[in-house]
């Protein structure tokens, strides 16, 4: 809810920005020198730039501290490929082929340090890996994206602009889980990032033989 508020906030600003440029520019009887309409255009493109950059934000989600994000059931269709009902936050469902045999989840985690402890998210993807070194250099890899893109994608420039200490901005991944045929898992949010956690005896029992 932070997040949205503060993301509305800027492109309510960015507006009304907007707004008073383009109505000095065009005011009647108005002649602007050339380098006022350079500047003022601007102004424009440098407030369009903080829209596009607010209506990335919206595209985070929130979430309670331990909710869960996304349910993955998994069926075996043969050696080492797994067909994965991912059902989102949304109780979106979506099937996708998974090779190998652990599966990790990954997010892209924003958060307003001085508003909210608990960040809000992006899915990002969701990988296959082998056990085996040459497996894992050599075999098909499978590596699914997820989630919504906005027409501007600002994740970078987040990451690489540490002096913008008002967002923080990082990957989350649940740690790689094992793949078994009728295993389910949920995959939580915290603090600080994502856990995924075995559901039924399946799952615990393909963790344990893992481990």
């Amino acid at each position: 809810m932070e997040l949205m508020v503060f993301s509305a906030v800027i492109a309510s600003l960015a507006l009304v920005i907007i707004g008073i440029v383009v109505k000095r520019l065009f005011k009647r009887g108005w002649f602007l020198p050339w380098l006022k309409g350079t500047f003022s255009f601007l102004f424009i493109f440098a407030a369009m730039l903080a829209v596009l950059f607010a209506v990335d934000m919206l595209t985070y989600k929130n979430s309670e501290k331990g909710e869960v994000i996304a349910t993955l059931k998994f069926d075996e269709i043969s050696s080492q490929e797994f067909e994965v009902e991912f059902v989102d936050a949304n109780q979106t469902r979506t099937l996708l082929t998974l090779l190998g045999d652990q599966w990790q989840l990954d997010a892209r985690l924003i958060a307003l340090p001085w508003v909210s402890v608990l960040p809000s998210y992006k899915l990002e993807r969701l990988s296959g890996r082998y056990l085996t070194l040459e497996q894992e250099q050599n075999a098909p890899r499978s590596v699914h994206s997820l989630g919504a893109r906005a027409p501007l994608d600002t994740w970078d420039w987040i990451v690489k602009s540490p002096w913008l200490n008002i967002i923080q901005a990082k990957y989350g991944s649940a740690a790689f889980m094992p793949m078994a045929d009728g295993a389910i898992y949920e995959v939580r949010l915290y603090p600080k990032g994502l856990q995924a956690q075995p559901v039924n005896a399946t799952a615990k029992q393909a963790i344990e033989s893992w481990q």
